[in-house]
């Protein structure tokens, strides 16, 4: 027997996870054009090594990566944030061991120049403090992106 209230809960259903995918896309799209726009060109005199890791942190998040470095290469780590997040963002770049070996915290700088003596993985954190100044209940989210350049 044919239910139109069944159809009308399925048909809402599929509309919702339709809409949360379309708009899941576009925050990834915005996301990937502000790194591009604003971000990239910053990496300068360094070439980009292809990748793009970005995503969209909230006051009081934080983010991990792993990276591989090659020996003998110049690196730049960036860490780019969208300005709605404030000053207070910082990374953290560890050894396989957890010994850190450069933290931006305190420095107001979003990215650090060096080069590694031998192949390996390091580990990058990316810290979002909140504010204690915010007036919202509801923290204000944007754009993170980890870009890295080299020179040869």
């Amino acid at each position: 027997m044919f239910k139109p209230q069944a159809m009308k809960v399925k048909f809402s259903i599929i509309i919702l996870i339709l809409a949360l995918v379309f708009i899941g896309n576009q925050a990834e799209a915005q996301c990937k054009r502000f790194t591009q726009k604003n971000c990239l060109p910053a990496l300068s005199p360094y070439t980009n090594n292809g990748q793009i890791n970005s995503t969209t942190l909230y006051e009081g998040d934080s983010a991990a990566l792993n990276m591989t470095f090659y020996s003998l290469l110049e690196y730049r780590l960036m860490v780019c944030t969208h300005p709605v997040l404030g000053d207070g963002a910082f990374f953290r770049v560890k050894d396989n061991d957890g010994e850190i070996l450069y933290s931006s915290e305190g420095k107001n700088k979003n990215h650090w120049d060096f080069k590694v003596n031998s192949t390996q993985d390091l580990h990058i954190d990316v810290v979002i403090p909140e504010n204690a100044e915010s007036v919202s209940d509801m923290p204000p989210s944007g754009c993170v992106s980890i870009i890295l350049g080299f020179k040869e």
